[in-house]
């Protein structure tokens, strides 16, 4: 039963590999899911460095011209680490516009910033006490590749800074994608860098 399950697995594996193109339009309203893990820095208070379990890197936003996008991005990350008897994890969230170009080998470059919370938790399912506001801004390199006319998946480094008025915090990681396109896209013979 288990050899069954793993042959199949493989198959379709296979099957989305080979389907897979590199190079897509990117036209039209789009939304992003996105999780990773990374390393989260605190330099200014508590000195110490964490590991980044819920790194996000959601996005909606609109693509033109084959390869800029503007977006809404919601970035930030959960990390655990003991903040005396009663905290346990430090949640960052972080709201902002973006900027992306895409180059001729489905290379993304984006940058973002915008408004940014630190909240200190004693689970990892709670958002926890609000303890700062403050900004942040994120820049990141993906690689696109088309799944079909309306998925494509992408992997790729992500770093934010987020600064408080008691707390500077950094966090770099690596995040996987998928994006869904509300117009179909095209796949793209040639195209200007």
């Amino acid at each position: 039963m288990r050899t069954n399950n793993i042959s199949k697995l493989v198959i379709l594996i296979v099957i989305i590999f080979f389907t897979i193109s590199t190079t897509s339009a990117q036209n039209g309203p789009f939304i992003r899911f996105s999780i990773g893990v990374g390393l989260d820095s605190e330099f200014q208070t508590l000195k110490a460095n964490m590991f980044g379990y819920g790194l996000k890197n959601h996005a909606i936003g609109w693509g033109f011209k084959d390869k800029y996008a503007v977006f809404f991005h919601d970035f930030g990350a959960d990390s655990k680490i003991d903040i005396g008897e009663k905290y346990h994890y430090i949640k960052l969230d972080a709201y902002g516009l973006g900027f992306s170009y895409r180059t001729s080998k489905n290379i993304n470059f984006h940058f973002s910033g915008g408004y940014s919370t630190l909240h200190f938790s004693d689970s990892y399912k709670k958002q926890g006490d609000l303890i700062e506001d403050g900004f942040a801004i994120s820049l990141g390199v993906d690689k696109k590749w088309m799944l079909s006319k309306r998925f494509d998946i992408g992997v790729g480094p992500v770093y934010s800074f987020h600064k408080f008025p008691n707390y500077t915090l950094t966090n770099i990681g690596i995040c996987i994608w998928i994006d869904f396109n509300f117009k179909k896209q095209t796949k793209l013979k040639k195209q200007n860098s």
